[in-house]
């Protein structure tokens, strides 16, 4: 029980933390500050994505294993994200000399942000199809994952506030409802927490 509490708190809790980037933006940048909020919201999100892993686990075994793999190397991504904002704004350094610096380690940019980045929303989209297709939740739920899915990449590349703060709202929505469902979602019988 304690740990189903947890599990869905922290569903709630990392894209709560993930919402506030935004407000923390330097003309369209993540900052120190928003790049630090990316890199930590990721934890308490995985950790609450890990509990509805479980259930998925139940009924789509190797697609639930598969979905994880790919959570995984998106929450790598985004903390890799979230520490180039943070290292742009330590280090005083525009985007453009920063991705410019990039371009002269092209392989290690390419395992470190340009593949792992985009798999986090694509991991949130195909847990937002799971979720619709095992009726684990609403469909009009599944329905709002995906869109809020679709929404995160689209706020981080277009980099405009009300962009986020739109995208970021509705992944707030999303995932409250499911940490809803997860709070109140009765214990299963073998657990002993």
């Amino acid at each position: 029980m304690v740990v189903q509490r947890l599990q869905a708190a922290a569903l709630l809790l990392g894209p709560l933390i993930f919402a506030l980037s935004p407000f923390f933006w330097v003309d369209g940048h993540y900052g120190i500050t928003g790049g630090t909020l990316i890199a930590l919201s990721m934890v308490p999100w995985v950790y609450g994505l890990i509990g509805e892993y479980e259930r998925l686990r139940e009924r789509v075994p190797t697609l639930a294993g598969l979905w994880l793999l790919l959570l995984v190397i998106g929450m790598f991504g985004s903390i890799a994200f979230g520490l180039q904002g943070f290292f742009e704004g330590v280090f005083d350094i525009t985007e453009r000399v920063s991705l410019a610096a990039l371009d002269e380690y092209p392989p290690h940019s390419l395992f470190l942000l340009w593949l792992p980045g985009p798999s986090f929303p694509l991991a949130l989209l195909a847990f937002g199809v799971l979720l619709g297709w095992t009726r684990m939740a609403p469909r009009w739920v599944a329905v709002l994952v995906c869109l809020a899915a679709v929404a995160f990449p689209l706020a981080r590349v277009l980099r405009t506030d009300w962009v986020a703060y739109i995208a970021d709202l509705l992944m707030v929505l999303a995932f409250g409802l499911l940490a809803w469902r997860a709070w109140h979602r009765p214990v299963a019988a073998a657990t002993s927490d």
